[in-house]
């Protein structure tokens, strides 16, 4: 390995004589600052751990009979006889040329392949954007023309068409749902989308959201239900973010749950910091998998399990959801209940005076306020 004969290295060389010179000065440095001692630079500096009984292993640069120069991984040990007495050291060096240039090649391979995400990304981000635009002209067209039909203003209509124009008018809905939920990604990803904070009652922001999706759940013959206290505290929040958050978990669980089934909502001031308001979604229908709880939050994830009847959408309203929630300073997370359905839940930030004096007049100051408890909200005239 290193281009010696025994006789040239028995009693001649020892490890600090093919290693380089400058890595075993900054290895007994490093030795000397940690354990409060000053070590000498050569072969000391390999063996100082070793004679106290601590194994060490060190990357080193080996140098050949010929000047080459190679990467190696050393270890030390020391020799005791049977008084436990040092009668010398064990070191077994490796040759780490082959490691360390696959090392090299995969982190190359690693920066290439984010190279290309970045690009894959940026990409369908734009993609995204173009065809939502594309899209939104013409299903405004068919929207309109379809109504016009339901309202029997280019004639009257025979159940059969009726039927026929509603099942249009339906699915109409959901692709401009879809077009809406990529119009958010791609302003959420171009920093385009913003949060107007303001004091926001709970309770008007949950029975709005029951308002609107309470005909989807008689639809479905799921019970809607809210559990709120009457003391409950508002919170510091986008009032239209915070009705978009509620929509899209409702029409979630609403979508998962079976018929017969019950979406309840609850909300209480967070016991471990109530700077925080703490808000549930719960549902009785086929439940998460524990072990994609986190994947689901993910962009375009899709969930396999679905009840009978559930459309599909393009896996980014948790997505959305996510992203919302942390841009007012809060989390979200979801579980499976023991018994059956799952329960999304996510924090706010509790309405104060404070937190929104500070808003206004600093607020890098109060993101980090909301993040640290160590930060105090404080607020001087």
């Amino acid at each position: 390995m290193l281009g010696y004969t025994a006789a040239e290295v028995v009693n001649k060389i020892t490890p600090a004589n093919i290693s380089d010179p400058q890595e075993m000065i900054a290895h007994a440095k490093a030795l000397s600052v940690e354990l409060g001692t000053r070590i000498g630079p050569g072969f000391e500096a390999l063996v100082f751990k070793a004679s106290r009984g601590i194994e060490d292993i060190y990357e080193l640069t080996y140098i050949r009979k010929d000047g080459s120069r190679f990467p190696a991984v050393v270890s030390v040990t020391a020799l005791r006889d049977a008084d436990n007495e040092i009668i010398g050291y064990l070191l077994i060096g490796t040759d780490n040329t082959a490691r360390k240039h696959a090392e090299e090649e995969r982190k190359k391979l690693e920066e290439a392949l984010e190279l290309i995400r970045q690009d894959q990304m940026r990409f369908k981000d734009e993609f995204l954007s173009h065809v939502s635009h594309e899209l939104r002209s013409p299903l405004t067209a068919i929207k309109q023309f379809t109504t016009i039909l339901l309202g029997g203003l280019a004639g009257e209509l025979n159940k059969e068409q009726r039927e026929y124009q509603q099942i249009v008018l339906k699915n109409i809905r959901q692709l401009q749902s879809m077009i809406d939920d990529l119009l958010e990604v791609t302003r959420l990803e171009t920093g385009k989308l913003t949060v107007e904070l303001e004091r926001v009652s709970v309770m008007i922001a949950v029975t709005d959201t029951f308002n609107t999706l309470k005909g989807s759940a008689r639809a479905k013959g799921v019970t809607l239900s809210y559990d709120l206290p009457p003391n409950l505290p508002s919170v510091h929040a986008d009032p239209t973010r915070l009705r978009q958050i509620l929509i899209i978990l409702l029409d979630n669980a609403i979508k998962f749950t079976p018929e017969g089934g019950s979406v309840t909502v609850k909300a209480l001031v967070q016991q471990q910091d109530t700077r925080l308001l703490l808000l549930e979604v719960s549902d009785t229908g086929c439940g998460i998998n524990s072990e994609i709880t986190e994947n689901i939050f993910e962009r375009l994830y899709q969930v396999s399990e679905r009840t009978e009847g559930s459309r599909k959408g393009l896996g980014l309203g948790l997505y959305i959801c996510k992203e919302l929630v942390m841009r007012h300073g809060g989390t979200i997370w979801a579980k499976r209940r023991p018994q059956n359905g799952s329960t999304f839940s996510f924090t706010l930030p509790v309405f104060s005076l404070t937190n929104s004096r500070v808003k206004k007049a600093a607020p890098k100051y109060f993101d980090e306020a909301i993040k640290s408890p160590t930060i105090p909200l404080a607020v001087t005239s």
